[in-house]
């Protein structure tokens, strides 16, 4: 892969914490940077830091979108640090969706299968997070995708539009039967992946319920973050190359 085809891939992750599985540290939400093999943007939660993410990347002149991280289970039999390679990412009842990149996607399937858990399906972008596993089953049944994130179709969105192929990579850290307290989700800190003070206080003064779910939470996220990582290893090179 020439230097000049390295320094026209752009990677799109929501979160400091997955920016470090693919070895980039200190890019806050909001920010982007050089990477080994491009350009890679830390975009906060949710589809309107990703679009924006998207849209400063292609600024940069990349020629290829890809998006990694962590997605919630919609199929029970996806556990934590699964990895998930969607076909096609959708975001309206009513809307086909964005198909991914073929090449790109069995390559990364290809390289991962040996070590890692892997599936291939749809992915659904949400505008918000899911809390509980009747909603999670109501979205399986009517969109038929098998994980569910707040990202990629944004992203895979900027991609069409420049023709650009889009290619996504997530790894489960929300299994289906995960329930989480109302509480904790109204003290996400306005997208940006980071402790606030109000998720702060909501942890400290929620209770056993509070407490025991962000653990599970926390631990979940650990083994997706480890999936991530040995993805990271074994298929990053697949996942932008031409």
């Amino acid at each position: 892969m020439s230097s000049e085809r390295t320094d026209r891939n752009g990677l799109i992750v929501a979160l400091p914490a997955e920016a470090r599985s693919v070895g980039v540290r200190g890019v806050r939400p909001g920010g982007c940077a050089r990477w080994q093999y491009g350009w890679i943007a830390v975009s906060g939660i949710g589809p309107h830091n990703a679009l924006r993410a998207a849209e400063r990347l292609l600024e940069c002149g990349i020629d290829r979108i890809a998006n990694w991280g962590v997605a919630g289970a919609l199929d029970g039999s996806l556990a934590p640090g699964d990895l998930v390679v969607p076909d096609r990412i959708r975001h309206a009842p009513d809307d086909p969706g964005f198909a991914t990149d073929a090449s790109a996607r069995e390559r990364i399937i290809a390289a991962c299968s040996g070590s890692l858990r892997v599936r291939e399906g749809a992915l659904w972008s949400a505008a918000e997070p899911l809390a509980n596993e009747a909603d999670k089953r109501a979205l399986a049944e009517r969109s038929g995708a098998i994980a569910v994130d707040m990202e990629a179709a944004s992203i895979a969105a900027v991609a069409a539009r420049a023709g650009l192929p889009f290619v996504a990579v997530k790894a489960i850290c929300d299994p289906l039967g995960r329930e989480l307290p109302q509480r904790v989700l109204r003290a996400l800190d306005g997208g940006s992946g980071g402790p606030s003070w109000r998720m702060l206080s909501t942890i400290a003064f929620g209770g056993p319920p509070v407490w025991n779910a962000v653990r599970s939470l926390a631990q979940d996220f650990s083994q997706a973050r480890r999936a991530l990582t040995s993805a990271a290893r074994l298929a990053t090179r697949a996942c932008v190359a031409a």
